[in-house]
């Protein structure tokens, strides 16, 4: 069972080869750094008390490393936070690591490890370990495909395998100034592929005055077959919805079951340097 000590551990080696590669920068005259901070947020108050927050960050190497030619080291971390009327209603966050050989050529073999949570989905951790490869077809679009063995916790911890295959569309127009790019992720588990996890992701980035500065539109679209049809799954009393009851007079709790498809849109600034 993989603990949160490990995990832990794992952070703090990830970040400490982020700062060594950084130090390093000049002798890999071979390698080129890139890092990229995107940042969100919006508050009202008054009559209305809502305050939303996100922020991530990507670091990657792209280059010659050592022997190892055309290869791709990168490194992101991000979380959302949001309450209403004081009360917490969005909790996420991911931690995403991956090493890609022959990054840029028509087959590239990679392996990844990545760690989310999502307490609005009740999801209190789930943790992959994947290797896999990817093919090109010219300079648009790949297709992959990655081996992965998972732990979910839920109410409770499983440990199973999952497939994850995924299409992906990437566009970069007038001389870099506007980026599109389109992926969805299909992971089933290895041994049910009725129980999946679905995720389209559609990202444009549009350049502004600045060279380094720009405006990031991010769409996401998730589905999880847990919650599917009659797979009802109650959340935690605190979080029920209320409704009205005339013949009490007042706003009751109601049972408020956790749904199969989320959708979101963001919209912010991301800082290159």
């Amino acid at each position: 069972m993989i603990t949160r000590f490990s995990i832990f551990k794992f952070i703090f080696s990830v970040c400490l080869l982020n700062f060594l590669f950084a130090q390093d920068e000049e002798d890999q005259g071979g390698v080129s750094p890139s890092q990229d901070l995107y940042i969100s947020f919006d508050q009202t108050s008054g009559n209305t008390n809502n305050l939303v927050t996100g922020a991530e960050y990507i670091f990657s190497l792209v280059g010659d490393m050592g022997s190892l030619k055309d290869t791709e080291f990168s490194f992101s971390l991000a979380g959302n936070y949001a309450t209403l009327e004081e009360t917490p209603y969005a909790l996420d966050g991911n931690i995403h690591t991956q090493f890609d050989l022959w990054a840029n050529q028509k087959y590239s073999p990679f392996f990844f490890y990545d760690y989310s949570f999502d307490r609005s989905l009740g999801l209190i951790n789930r943790t992959d370990f994947g290797i896999g490869g990817k093919i090109r077809f010219g300079k648009i679009f790949s297709l992959s495909y990655a081996y992965m063995f998972e732990e979910e916790e839920y109410d409770s911890v499983e440990t199973f395998s999952r497939h994850s295959f995924r299409p992906k569309v990437k566009l970069v127009l007038a001389d870099g100034n506007f980026f599109f790019d389109y992926r969805a992720f299909y992971k089933p588990r290895v041994d049910d592929f009725e129980d999946f996890l679905l995720e389209n992701i559609l990202v444009l980035s549009i350049a502004t005055f600045y060279e380094a500065l720009s405006v990031d539109v991010t769409l996401k679209h998730s589905y999880n077959s847990k919650y599917e049809g009659d797979n009802k799954v109650l959340k935690p009393l605190d979080e029920w919805e209320s409704q009205y009851d005339p013949d009490y007079g007042d706003y009751v709790a109601k049972e408020t079951f956790y749904k199969d498809t989320d959708l979101s849109v963001s919209i912010g600034f991301s800082l290159a340097f």
